[in-house]
């Protein structure tokens, strides 16, 4: 994904978007090899080695991260869920381990749709970037009403103080901006399908932020660390974009 420089295309919805870059989508996790092989590690410490785990992925794209980390982790039972029907055929297919649900966090359905409690709840490549900011909360207690007593949340969103990735400059406006408007900032993704470019609205974070909406959603025990969008090298908060472990306490 880039930022959009110009503001030609269309503007779409979350889902659409991802509908649109389903296929090209394995490319730009290509290009980050390292970070994303840092959060899997993350999470397989997470499990601890237990045995036998259920797994929830949330938002889980073309199914390649999720195949990865069943075969690290050997799950007894893998669920996940995609508000792309694309992307939701495409893990289907690379990921057969998985029931697979065409379903948004959010929606009033996720819990009686997938019944049952998990050891261990994933949310990976920033989705919670694409939920709108009024259902954040409500998709955060869904997640905490579905890990079991004990039981691991692993995500990571975008920075929007990573220097790193986004310049000095930038990340110095964002913070003045903060000073003023504490509520956050959106960037527009872009991506070319065909001879149209569509364009999406995505939500950058502050670890703060991050912070509150999970004592918000209940959950009291978290650790939030940085790790460099590349490499995968844990920083600081002005080097990376955030990685978390939420408990279900």
């Amino acid at each position: 994904m880039s930022k959009s420089s110009t503001p030609q295309g269309a503007s779409v919805s979350s889902r659409r978007f991802y509908d649109a870059y389903a296929g090209g989508y394995d490319t730009y996790l290509r290009r980050h090899d390292g970070y994303l092989l840092a959060v899997e590690k993350a999470i397989a410490e997470a499990a601890g080695g237990r045995p036998a785990i259920a797994l929830l992925d949330v938002g889980t794209g073309t199914g390649e991260r999720l195949r990865r980390l069943v075969a690290e982790l050997r799950p007894d039972r893998v669920v996940a869920i995609d508000e792309s029907p694309e992307m939701v055929a495409l893990a289907r297919r690379n990921c057969p381990a998985a029931e697979v649900r065409a379903l948004a966090l959010g929606d009033p359905r996720l819990p009686s749709a997938i019944p049952g409690a998990f050891d261990l709840v994933t949310c990976l490549s920033n989705v919670l970037g694409h939920v709108p900011r009024d259902l954040l909360v409500p998709g955060l207690r869904q997640i905490r009403g579905l890990l079991k007593p004990g039981g691991a949340f692993v995500f990571d969103v975008n920075n929007r103080y990573n220097a790193a990735s986004y310049g000095a400059f930038r990340v110095a406006r964002n913070v003045l901006r903060d000073c003023v408007l504490p509520g956050g900032q959106d960037f527009t993704a872009a991506y070319r399908a065909g001879d149209e470019v569509l364009r999406t609205q995505v939500h950058l974070f502050r670890a703060p932020e991050v912070a509150a909406l999970l004592r918000e959603a209940g959950f009291e025990s978290a650790h939030i660390g940085f790790r460099h969008y590349a490499t995968g090298e844990e920083r600081g908060r002005f080097g990376g974009s955030i990685v978390v472990k939420a408990v279900n306490v």
